[in-house]
């Protein structure tokens, strides 16, 4: 059994330097062309006899409007932690991570409109059950960012972080950012094409 030494931690510590963003990199690849393949899926069975479609609630323009602002609160967050200001890093964080949560509560209020108007998730119209696909997919990376805002906003409250140290907040972000942008893709998706 290998003994934990100074020479061992910075080894690893530089691996995941080296590592963290590319794997992150993969991940997001791998999610564009799963979005990819829905959205494509969606231009292919609407000329289907059983695509009935119908207009999109207006919550989810509103959790739109929340995602970006989340966007922006996360990365005043980054350039906070870059300054070295910790308890404005942690701010801005919080609010994320509560924006976060806006958008997904949002998200089932406007499910809970869908359903409401007989949109439900079935065979019997097409367009109701990809929304539903679609954006419960999303929502359900959302959860994944979640719970790296939590990381991120816990490690942020204990001072792990600084102007040399922000790789964690790094790659949260990103994926974050990435979450956002595909979401203003598919709100347009949805409301213009579908």
């Amino acid at each position: 059994m290998a003994t934990l030494t100074a020479e061992n931690i910075d080894f690893q510590a530089e691996l995941k330097q080296k590592t963290a963003k590319p794997l992150l990199w993969v991940a997001l690849v791998s999610i564009v062309m799963f979005f990819t393949g829905l959205t494509s899926a969606v231009i292919v069975v609407k000329p289907d006899g059983r695509w009935v479609s119908f207009d999109v609630p207006s919550l989810f323009l509103y959790s739109t409007v929340i995602i970006v602002v989340s966007s922006l609160m996360f990365h005043l967050g980054l350039q906070a932690i870059k300054k070295d200001n910790q308890k404005l890093a942690t701010a801005f964080f919080f609010t994320t991570f509560a924006l976060a949560i806006a958008f997904s509560v949002s998200q089932y209020y406007a499910w809970g409109d869908l359903y409401a108007d007989g949109i439900v998730f079935s065979g019997s119209n097409l367009a109701g059950s990809f929304f539903y696909v679609i954006t419960g997919l999303h929502l359900a990376h959302v959860v994944g960012g979640v719970i790296s805002l939590i990381v991120v906003l816990i490690k942020s409250m204990r001072g792990k972080y600084s102007s040399s140290n922000y790789l964690g907040v790094q790659v949260s972000i990103t994926y974050w950012h990435f979450l956002g942008g595909l979401w203003i893709y598919l709100y347009l998706f949805l409301r213009f094409i579908a």
